[in-house]
């Protein structure tokens, strides 16, 4: 079973740093706020598939943190534009973008952030099909996440992990892993831990419990509007019940993700979704038609405008 979450796409919990907030009314700190504002809009544009709205929001926030010498600030956009170029497939540039922030955050000693920074590195040796790379990369952000003390840093960890440990086939590692990020996951990971629990339950042929854990995944990705998040959790619950013979819910469910799929500009993933609910609706003979899949203006070629000559 294809990691979908953290292959196809990288948690926006992953993805984002925590930055200042309460900085006092002098100038330096209405800089700190400003840049700050650059990131807020460049995390809303890249929520909702706007890549390069995000992009140039984030760059905004980058050359002003520079400018002051807000490190933390200039570590979380080059992250943020890490996070951005991984979303566009260019992962020489992402996996750059990574390590600069990460070099950041060890020279600060902000191991919460370096954390972050190299499961992300993790990612893109994920999907350089490098997995001897990516585990180096999650041991070592095992290692800064227990170096800044952070249980809720440490969670996240241990979520990807379990992730990883699936991919490579190990259930039994994977399980252990998630039992130790039970009691670490903030709320805001919830969806994630929820998800991977999902996973490991239907690879272990559990599908009733992991169609539970699943709808707490889109319950919590929902809260924290996590859009990506969300058309995961609907892709896999799709697979869940194509699995189990229960047709119209796995329809359902690969419509939901192609929708917000679509929504987001995620060609590839919604085309995968398209593939899905034809083959479901053969399975299943639901005799249901296809024509706005097939016909939506993301998966449609553009026609060129025909060109006319006056007489």
């Amino acid at each position: 079973m294809k990691n979908i979450r953290e292959n196809l796409l990288v948690s926006l919990a992953m993805l984002f740093l925590a930055l200042g907030c309460g900085a006092k009314p002098d100038p330096y700190g209405q800089q700190v706020q400003k840049a700050d504002a650059y990131a807020q809009k460049g995390e809303d544009w890249l929520s909702q598939g706007d890549f390069k709205k995000a992009e140039r929001d984030f760059t905004k926030g980058l050359n002003l943190s520079r400018s002051v010498d807000y490190r933390r600030g200039a570590a979380a956009q080059l992250n943020n534009l890490g996070a951005v170029a991984l979303e566009q497939g260019d992962l020489p540039k992402a996996r750059e973008l990574f390590t600069q922030a990460f070099e950041i955050n060890r020279e600060t000693a902000n191991w919460t952030d370096a954390a972050t920074n190299l499961a992300n590195l993790a990612t893109v040796a994920q999907k350089a099909k490098d997995p001897a790379g990516a585990a180096r990369h999650l041991a070592l952000a095992e290692d800064a996440a227990r170096r800044a003390e952070n249980k809720a840093a440490l969670g996240q960890v241990y979520c990807r992990l379990a992730g990883f440990s699936l991919d490579q086939g190990d259930q039994a590692r994977a399980r252990q892993y998630l039992e130790q990020a039970q009691g670490l996951a903030a709320s805001e990971l919830k969806g994630l831990l929820h998800y991977q629990w999902g996973r490991l339950l239907f690879a272990s042929g559990n599908s009733s419990q992991a169609l539970e854990h699943l709808h707490q995944a889109l319950a919590a990705d929902k809260e924290n509007l996590d859009r990506a998040a969300m058309a995961a959790d609907l892709t896999l619950l799709g697979e869940v019940h194509q699995a189990r013979g229960e047709w119209d819910q796995s329809f359902s469910a690969f419509e939901r993700a192609f929708d917000v799929y679509a929504a987001l500009g995620k060609k590839a993933a919604a085309q995968a979704c398209r593939g899905r609910l034809s083959t479901v609706n053969t399975q299943g003979r639901l005799g249901r038609s296809l024509e706005r899949f097939e016909n939506h203006p993301l998966l449609t070629p553009a026609k060129k405008a025909s060109s006319s000559t006056k007489s």
